[in-house]
């Protein structure tokens, strides 16, 4: 009877191990791939210019700035905060009215990230979309992949999701001539490919778009030229 107690606690233990170690699912961020902007909030009706849209500039720059190792990562959890997913984010908000929201303060008041990390133009964006509802929305915006200068669309790319972490340290992607020495020894492309043996950008859980990788590919394929 014991042996066959033993044997069951076993069982249910490699069970529940096996559920706890289940890893989040990753997910991309950014641009859609479609050709037809759509509106996902708004029954299907063009994207609008005076909308600011969750998944398309919130999550990656919330994600970039604040869901990092160390800060309000899954695994972090600093002050029992984890930043990484709409339902997580909006824990700290509330829609409609910026000045109440956690998340908001937080960042106005320089304590989130660090002070200095976000421009007005990104803590605008934020307020703005948590005083339009803080909606789960996303601008199906369509891919126009014929078009990938640095100047104009590579740079708003490594801005939106990845400068966050590397305006300062040891990797650097602040200027054309960092971001093309990580291109020209691999480490970029590896990095945004999650491909084995290196650190994966913009996080372990989110990929850039199939949009923005597109770019990015033709760019470093064209020669990763500033233009």
């Amino acid at each position: 009877m014991l042996k066959r107690i033993f044997i069951f606690s076993i069982i249910i233990g490699a069970s529940i191990a096996f559920i706890s170690c289940e890893h989040q699912p990753k997910i991309k961020i950014g641009a859609g791939n479609n050709n037809t902007p759509v509106d996902s909030t708004n029954n299907g009706t063009n994207c609008s210019p005076d909308t600011v849209y969750f998944v398309n500039e919130i999550l990656p720059m919330i994600t970039s700035n604040c869901a990092q190792a160390g800060c309000h990562d899954n695994i972090t959890q600093a002050e029992g905060i984890v930043l990484n997913s709409y339902s997580n984010i909006m824990r700290t908000v509330r829609a409609g009215n910026a000045n109440n929201s956690k998340l908001y303060k937080e960042i106005i008041n320089g304590n989130m990230p660090p002070a200095g990390s976000m421009t007005q133009e990104q803590m605008d964006k934020i307020k703005k979309w948590i005083n339009q509802g803080a909606k789960n929305n996303f601008c199906n915006s369509g891919c126009d992949s014929t078009l990938f200068t640095y100047s104009g669309q590579i740079t708003k790319i490594i801005n939106t999701n990845c400068i966050a972490c590397h305006q300062s340290g040891t990797v650097l992607l602040n200027s054309y001539a960092s971001v093309k020495a990580l291109v020209d020894n691999g480490r970029f492309l590896g990095a945004i490919k999650h491909q084995s043996g290196f650190q994966p950008m913009p996080s372990a859980n989110t990929f850039l778009s199939d949009c923005d990788m597109k770019k990015i590919t033709k760019w470093i394929a064209a020669g990763a030229q500033n233009n």
